[in-house]
């Protein structure tokens, strides 16, 4: 489990912040675009090692991200557009921070372009595999004020939030000690994270439709009972 399972606990404790934020007036795509915008600047200030500045930008984001959201459920600017967008910006985001830096540590420690490259290709796999469940298996999916939902979001230790708690701990305790070592940690920890969850999501997938085909799904969006797993 992640912790998108118990992200409506923390909503609750941003809720003051985020929904006094909302009503300045920007357009919830608005406020995404600016989320990707600070996330390119932290990826900036990661590859040239400002890490202070860079740990603000990564925290800042992680709020805008919640903003958007948000200005979009409760002010009646929801969109398939906007819904698409949040997702790409959030992975685009969230690879541009973690590029910044591996390549800083690179001059110092060339294996972390390796790592670089682990840790994005697995993150990014994550997504895909999401994505394929929640195309490949329609009878499970729900809509909630227009959010689509899956029991596959809360497999997995390794998300959004995660991503945050690793690399933003390995920024902070770098710039704290003045140490690469704790960055280079919290890298490492997103690339192997990334793989562990990967794996949990494909074998919830095998576990709950190695049985089922979609091509047997009813219109009312179970399975005909042959179709479902013993």
């Amino acid at each position: 489990m992640n912790l998108f399972a118990i992200r409506k606990y923390a909503d609750r404790v941003l809720h003051p912040i985020v929904s006094a934020l909302a009503k300045l007036p920007l357009h919830a795509n608005a406020w995404t675009l600016f989320g990707a915008l600070i996330g390119l600047c932290g990826g900036a200030l990661f590859f040239y090692g400002y890490w202070w500045p860079g740990l603000v930008l990564l925290l800042v984001r992680g709020l805008v991200d919640h903003i958007d959201g948000f200005k979009a459920r409760n002010f009646n600017q929801r969109s398939t557009f906007g819904a698409v967008m949040d997702d790409v910006c959030d992975r685009w985001v969230l690879g541009i921070m973690y590029a910044g830096g591996c390549l800083y540590l690179s001059y110092d420690y060339p294996h972390i372009l390796v790592v670089l490259g682990f840790g994005i290709t697995g993150a990014l796999t994550n997504v895909i595999i999401k994505l394929s469940i929640y195309a490949e298996s329609q009878q499970d999916i729900w809509r909630e004020k227009g959010k689509i939902g899956h029991p596959v979001d809360v497999v997995g230790l390794f998300g959004s939030a995660e991503f945050l708690i690793y690399y933003g701990l390995g920024v902070f305790f770098t710039a704290l000690l003045h140490d690469p070592r704790p960055l280079l940690a919290g890298i490492w920890a997103v690339a192997i994270m990334s793989h562990v969850s990967l794996l949990q999501r494909v074998r919830f997938a095998w576990k709950r439709y190695r049985f089922v085909d979609p091509g047997l799904v009813t219109s009312d969006g179970g399975a005909e009972p042959d179709a479902e797993a013993s």
